[in-house]
Parts: C-alpha cells; sequence; structure tokens
C-alpha cells in the first residue's frame, strides 16, 4: 500500500543560483563558438526594409493549431494592421499540401510576405532577406517534399513558376519573431524574448541585426527531477529538450499525474496543464499543494533562464514574453518576478506582453 509521504518539490535558492549560472556560463560558451547544450542557431537580419515606401504586405503565421494571416503596411513609421483572419490550421503531409493551403490564403495584391514559422529552421540570409532551411518532420507535419529546402525560396519558385507571379518572401522561427516583435516598443538593446506556454524557447540580440535563437528547451545544466526524469524516460525523444520537459505546459501535468500515483494521492489522471491550474484551488490539500508546487518550480526555472540571459546582457532588461503557462497560470509570472531580485538583484528585469505579437513580429521580419 502506497504512503502518502509528502512530495518534495522544486529547488532552494542556492540551487536556482546554480542554475541560473550555469545557463549563463552555456550563453558565454555558445557565443564563444563552443558547443554547449544550447543549439544558439544565430539569424541575421535585413539592414533595410523589404517593404517599398507604405505598400501592403502579408504576414502568415504558421505553426499550432491556429493560423493567422494579416494585411499590413507602414504609415508614418507606424506599422499599421489593416486586416486579421485566423483560423484552424490543417497538417502539411506533403509539399503540394503546404502550397495548396499558402495559394489559398495568400492576398493576390501584395509582392512581400513574412513568415513566422514555428518549426525547426536552419537560418539562412540571402538576397537581403531571411530564410530557413527545414529541418525535419515535426510529429503530424511531415512536410515530404519541403525537408532540407530554402522555405522562403521555394515558396516563390512555386509561385512564378506555376502563376507568373513574383514574389518576396522572409521566414524567421516563430521565437525569433516574438523577439522583434518587441521592437515595435522598445530598442533591440533592451528586450529579450521568451516562449513559455506548451513549449518554451528564449531568443535575444547579439546586436542591431543579429539575433539568437537559443532554443533553450534543450538546456540541460540543471539537476533533473524524478517527476522530470520519468517523463523523459517514457519519452520517444528520450535525452533531448529536458528543460522542456521540466518546464512547459506540454508536461507539467504528466508530472502532476506521476507524482500523485507514486505517493498515492487519489485524483484522477490529468489530460493538461490547464486542468492543473485549475486545482491549485483544491479543496483537497494535497493535491493543491502538488499543482502550486510544480507550477512553481517551473517558474523558478524559468526565472533562472531570464537571470542567466541578464547577467550575459549585462544590463536591466525587457523580457518580452508569450504563452499562456507564463501569463495565465496561477502565481506564475508573480513568481518569477519576485525570484528576480535574489537572482539578479544589481539588475531590473521587466516583462511585456505584445498584442499580436506574432503578426507584427513577422512584419518587422520585413519592415
Amino acid at each position: 500500500m502506497k504512503t502518502h509521504t509528502k512530495p518534495l518539490i522544486g529547488y532552494t535558492l542556492e540551487q536556482l543560483l546554480e542554475i541560473q549560472s550555469n545557463f549563463h556560463n552555456e550563453l558565454e560558451e555558445a557565443n564563444n563558438g563552443r558547443k554547449t547544450s544550447l543549439p544558439y542557431i544565430v539569424q541575421q537580419m535585413p539592414n533595410a526594409s523589404v517593404v517599398k515606401g507604405e505598400e501592403s504586405f502579408q504576414v502568415l503565421v504558421i505553426g499550432g493549431s491556429v493560423f493567422k494571416k494579416a494585411i499590413m503596411h507602414r504609415e508614418d513609421g507606424k506599422l499599421i494592421l489593416l486586416k486579421r483572419e485566423e483560423k484552424n490550421q490543417p497538417f502539411f503531409h506533403t509539399r503540394d499540401d503546404f502550397f495548396s493551403f499558402i495559394e489559398k490564403e495568400l492576398d493576390p495584391e501584395v509582392h512581400a510576405i513574412a513568415v513566422n514559422f514555428a518549426y525547426p529552421l536552419q537560418p539562412v540570409f540571402e538576397g537581403g532577406k531571411a530564410d530557413g532551411v527545414l529541418l525535419r518532420s515535426v510529429k503530424e507535419h511531415k512536410f515530404e517534399g519541403l525537408i532540407g529546402k530554402m522555405l522562403g525560396r521555394e515558396i516563390e519558385t512555386y509561385f512564378k513558376e506555376k502563376h507568373g507571379r513574383t514574389l518576396s518572401v522572409s521566414v524567421a522561427n516563430d521565437s525569433v519573431c516574438l523577439l522583434l516583435s518587441g521592437l515595435t516598443q522598445f530598442t533591440s538593446h533592451d528586450i529579450a524574448g521568451g516562449i513559455v506556454g506548451t513549449g518554451m524557447n528564449f531568443a535575444l540580440f547579439l546586436d542591431d541585426n543579429k539575433c539568437v535563437n537559443l532554443e533553450a528547451a534543450n538546456f540541460d545544466k540543471f539537476p533533473q527531477s524524478d517527476e522530470g526524469k520519468d517523463i523523459d524516460a517514457n519519452s520517444t525523444q528520450h535525452g533531448k529538450a529536458l528543460f522542456e520537459k521540466e518546464t512547459s505546459g506540454a508536461y507539467l501535468f504528466k508530472q502532476f499525474n506521476y507524482l500523485t500515483q507514486k505517493y498515492g494521492i487519489g485524483n484522477p489522471p490529468l489530460a493538461s496543464t490547464a486542468e492543473l491550474d485549475e486545482l491549485t484551488q483544491s479543496f483537497n490539500p494535497e493535491v493543491a499543494s502538488i499543482a502550486k508546487g510544480l507550477l512553481q518550480k517551473s517558474a523558478a526555472l524559468v526565472a533562472c533562464v531570464v537571470g542567466g540571459i541578464t547577467l550575459f546582457k549585462k544590463k536591466d532588461m525587457v523580457f518580452v514574453m508569450e504563452g499562456s503557462l507564463f501569463w495565465n497560470a496561477t502565481g506564475y509570472k508573480e513568481h518569477v518576478k519576485n525570484l528576480m531580485i535574489k537572482l539578479v538583484p544589481h539588475h531590473n528585469v521587466t516583462f511585456a506582453k505584445i498584442e499580436d505579437s506574432p503578426i507584427f513580429g513577422g512584419a518587422k521580419l520585413i519592415s
């Protein structure tokens, strides 16, 4: 019979300071060209607008379950959102699936296209604009016929050959586009970007025209929890994205299920981290304690990344954040904020939310 020993969840302040230091060191090492657990993918940005004058252009946000598109232009130095739409995104099994979708969604009047693409890309900078090589398939999206190809160039070639239409297509990862969205309110010198939701990642500027997608999900210089180890052991991607498995919404509810089973605490298995968040208000004190503990553990680890980036930049920072876990989970952002005072007491760290950041980030890629 299982006993109700109280689960130990989280880290001491000393452990968090060490994790933060490890992340900072990984950043420094990667920046100096040495291999670390952070892929550290550098993206060159154009130093001039791809869009001419006040011409209208289109932003496509591709990734996740919801597709977004917008028509925009620049007026008096400001980005103006003229029209936006969103819809459920289909699966892209083949190259033809993908191009058929783009054909339906592309505005017939635009010439310049920005694609915010939330799938694995190797950045390329060619002809004065950003592009990316599609690295691999992701879950239900097989992208057969597109793997290993430059996505923007493939779209341009397809429309030129099939429709005789000349397009200028720029492409960047969703983390990079989140970072770029911050330029609508802040300077590149002051910001970094973070996604903490179903997945997690961070990006930062190296200079005005160069940024880096850290792929922070892969950070591994931290002590894994028992629940994190269990999730990794049962993962099809064993040994990969260890930090994400410890922190993100895709896995926190699975950690809860592991702990309640391990300690014999009666609660039906959860199917989402939204359900976990609701249990922070549970009348069962053991259940509420585990739910709160897991959210606080995730927030504490995210705070180590924020602190590590701040130490790397050696200045006060604004983190442009995206993701329902960070913004909506009970006490999550407050816990991160409170920890920053202890982790980086000599720097002021604030957090910003940019409305329609995926769209405006894509727009900043070309305008």
